[in-house]
């Protein structure tokens, strides 16, 4: 009787046109006045102690770091480094936006900022290279969504404040299941763009698919090799010197971030660490790694496995040049074409090393992920302001302003959806619902069955925060007691979030697409409709397969 009161006010509330936020607070007091005789002293203390956690405080640093990313230029170098990689194939900018957005939201953790950032250039771009409108708002709507799955994500924030679960994990947990996503979207993406027949991007467009393909991954793998390799051989030169190994490769590393852009400019440099370490020293690391596997053979043959790992890697870069007429070469010129790829990476370079801080700072246990939020948003500020020099510093405050609003509305929900919790929690509603399902005999894979369904259901009225504010108290106890891993769970809940965000009448990616496309609501729905039946597909995966989800963060001992 009591939950039904509850649920009756809220919704008649939110009926009014009530912010779910006033409504989730009023909905507590009025139920805590006219029906409870809980002592108003311990509800304070209750939302005293409820918002009092240290990982609340990750919110309006990541908010804060991608706003500054988004008005810093970073967007613009990451859709240029992607259109590199991918860009040759049939609709390249569609997936060029896929990818591009994959690789803000591993620095934002917000949807809505993945959109806008890639959206308002890509889309104009789409546009003027032939694209129909239609098409570039499904992309873009769409993989926008990757914002809040592909670690750091704000949602997971929230659902770690209200259920207790490990930040550090849930981060963990969503990266393959992230990257899958991506891919399914990236798929869909090429089939429809193969389909209609819609243009390659410019780069590469004269070569075939294969010989572009080769192009392309050459200076992706060009761009790895040369990036981490002369700081790590001069790093470990200084760790003779230095007392702290950490300081040498951290001052190597450094100073090669400031020299290396100087070698993309000049064919010389890049002609010679090509040949070191390409033609030398791959084969050199090569035969090092198969003779390790091979101790105890006889020396002649550990005299020939260096010749002909040699030969045979020379053989192998030799045909894919010849055949792609781009790729590695001993003919240098043919192989500048696709060092493209090199040197936009090197532009993006500063971007996508905030990966590296939020991400390997949390697994190597330098700092938690509140810690990796606030280093996020120091960095960013650095890089949109010092490095890239897109963001004038008359321009801060503006941005400053702009993410405590945002974060000051984050938080109010939050504040209110402690206090629903308290309540939900206070007349035992999660277990008596526990309870109920499990007497009547339902197993986890109906219960999962029936969280997609109000989930997505929810999403048709609310946005995520307050969906997963409100709901993960009241189901979270039921899947402990059905055996779901809490981990597997959250990943669940965020990817229906996803689901929602970029479908009517509240989905938030519409409507900021709407904003930069013109489109409306409608038209936009029938737009993204191919790649939303694809991430409906994709979240059963994910609701039945717990594997994709807690296989990493198991891996990595944090489970």
């Amino acid at each position: 009787m009591n939950a039904t009161i509850i649920f009756l006010l809220l919704l008649g509330l939110m009926l009014t046109g009530m912010p779910i936020s006033i409504s989730l607070g009023l909905t507590v007091l009025s139920f805590l006045f006219l029906f409870t005789q809980v002592p108003l002293e311990s509800v304070a203390l209750k939302l005293f102690t409820g918002i009092e956690k240290f990982e609340i405080m990750a919110i309006p640093f990541f908010i804060l770091a991608g706003n500054f990313l988004t008005h810093g230029g970073v967007a613009r170098r990451m859709i240029r480094f992607a259109t590199a990689l991918v860009g040759h194939w049939p609709g390249g900018l569609g997936l060029a936006g896929v990818l591009a957005c994959a690789l803000f939201a591993a620095i934002s953790g917000s949807s809505p900022a993945t959109v806008v950032a890639i959206g308002s250039i890509l889309l104009p771009a789409m546009v003027k290279a032939g694209f129909p409108n239609k098409f570039g708002a499904g992309v873009i709507t769409t993989s926008g969504a990757l914002g809040i799955l592909i670690p750091p994500s704000i949602v997971m924030v929230m659902y770690s404040v209200a259920t207790n679960t490990s930040v550090g994990a849930l981060f963990m947990a969503g990266v393959l299941p992230g990257l899958l996503l991506a891919l399914v979207l990236g798929l869909v993406t090429w089939y429809r763009a193969w389909k209609f027949g819609y243009p390659r991007a410019k780069l590469f467009a004269e070569r075939s698919n294969s010989q572009a393909s080769i192009g392309a991954l050459f200076g992706a793998y060009f761009a790895l090799i040369f990036t981490a390799v002369p700081p790590l051989i001069v790093g470990s030169l200084l760790a003779e010197v230095l007392p702290s190994s950490g300081l040498s490769y951290l001052i190597a590393g450094f100073g090669w971030l400031l020299a290396a852009p100087w070698t993309t400019r000049n064919k010389w440099v890049i002609r010679f660490v090509y040949v070191v370490l390409n033609v030398i020293g791959v084969p050199m690391a090569l035969s090092l790694g198969i003779l390790h596997l091979l101790d105890g053979v006889p020396p002649t043959i550990a005299m020939v496995v260096p010749t002909a790992v040699t030969v045979g890697w020379l053989l192998l870069i030799q045909a894919c040049g010849a055949h792609s007429k781009i790729a590695p070469t001993f003919r240098f010129e043919l192989m500048w074409e696709s060092l493209e790829v090199w040197r936009v990476y090197w532009e993006s370079i500063w971007g996508l090393l905030l990966i590296l801080v939020v991400m390997g700072g949390i697994y190597a246990g330098l700092f938690t992920p509140t810690e990796a939020a606030a280093m996020s948003a120091v960095y960013a500020f650095v890089v949109a302001v010092f490095v890239y020099k897109d963001l004038k510093l008359a321009d801060v405050p503006r941005v400053l302003l702009s993410s405590a609003n945002m974060s000051a509305m984050l938080l109010y929900i939050i504040t209110n959806a402690v206090l629903f919790s308290f309540i939900m929690t206070n007349e035992n509603i999660p277990q008596a619902l526990a309870d109920w399902m499990l007497g009547n005999g339902l197993g986890h894979i109906a219960f999962l069955l029936a969280v997609n369904v109000v989930l997505l259901v929810a999403g048709n009225f609310m946005e995520p925060s307050s969906i997963v504010l409100i709901f993960a108290p009241i189901l979270f106890p039921v899947a402990t007691k059905l055996g779901i891993d809490p981990v597997h769970f959250g990943i669940i809940m965020v990817v229906n979030m996803e689901v929602g965000m970029c479908h009517p009448p509240v989905g938030l990616n519409l409507y900021v697409a709407s904003g930069i496309t013109r489109m409306g609501i409608t038209e936009l729905t029938v737009a993204v409709w191919p790649w939303l039946l694809s991430m409906l597909g994709f979240l059963v995966l994910v609701t039945y397969w717990p594997g994709l989800s807690i296989w990493l963060p198991k891996v990595l001992g944090m489970m």
